[in-house]
């Protein structure tokens, strides 16, 4: 019974968040050129690096497009779920209901990852096909295998592991919560998205590899190579592994104490 009531509250959501996205067509199509004028820069920008020579191909085994779209997609599509649960509690507080969804009688914990786990799903099945139109438009094939899927699954989990943090403090502080910000920016910067990690300075480089961001890209562009049994792959997984774990824990202990905190101080309707 718990579970198909679980199972129902998600399909409540999904169509929820589905009709919302609808009513918006212009921000699916502003959506939709954005990647597309991304992509279309990646491919200019990778043609300014050939021009240099091929030293970037040599030493990373991969045109800067393929390396630059690869990062987009794989950071862009994970996370999602760093800002989404965020996003849905103060929707609900904003629109007046999240008093309503506390008083409904299920634990509001579950509620609220419910309502994200809609939007993950929703806006990772928009992003991923956007980027398949703009990889087979570049012509790259972002590969599938089973290192690459088991990284960007522990990826995705760690980012909804600060989004759980990022949610219980909008609970208490409203706004200005800097947790999913700094993350996000930092994980952009550092993370090898848009430039490899070795081009950093060495004090810096040590910072990069304490996020997860430059261990799943390094795994999928490992299969992309097609050394899909890279030597450094076990290391990576074993590092997603930890940090999804620990940022899960930590997440749903936050969250919960944010609804603790609501309920008690009796902020439930401010926002």
């Amino acid at each position: 019974m718990m579970l198909r009531g679980a199972i129902s509250i998600s399909w409540a959501f999904i169509v929820r968040s589905a009709a919302t996205y609808a009513s918006y067509r212009s921000k699916l199509f502003l959506g939709f050129a954005s990647l597309l004028l991304s992509a279309i820069t990646f491919l200019f920008v990778g043609r300014v690096v050939e021009l240099a020579g091929s030293g970037f191909e040599d030493r990373v085994g991969m045109t800067y497009t393929a390396f630059a779209l690869i990062g987009v997609v794989v950071h862009g599509v994970s996370a999602s779920g760093l800002h989404v649960f965020r996003k849905t509690v103060r929707r609900e507080q904003l629109q007046g209901t999240f008093e309503q969804l506390v008083s409904s009688g299920r634990p509001v914990v579950s509620l609220v990852l419910l309502a994200g786990l809609s939007e993950i799903v929703i806006a990772q099945g928009v992003a991923l096909g956007l980027a398949a139109i703009a990889a087979g438009l570049l012509g790259v094939a972002i590969p599938v295998t089973l290192p690459a899927l088991t990284a960007v699954v522990l990826y995705s989990l760690t980012m909804c592991g600060i989004g759980f943090i990022s949610a219980g403090l909008t609970m208490i502080f409203k706004e200005g919560e800097p947790v999913s910000w700094a993350f996000g920016a930092l994980s952009g910067l550092l993370g090898g998205v848009y430039f490899p990690v070795s081009l950093l300075p060495v004090w810096l480089r040590r910072v990069a590899w304490m996020l997860p961001t430059p261990h799943v890209l390094s795994v999928v562009r490992a299969g992309f190579r097609g050394s899909v049994h890279d030597a450094d792959t076990a290391t990576h997984l074993i590092f997603l592994s930890i940090s999804a774990a620990v940022s899960v824990a930590i997440g749903l202990v936050v969250l919960r104490r944010g609804c603790d905190h609501a309920k008690v101080t009796g902020t439930l309707r401010e926002y």
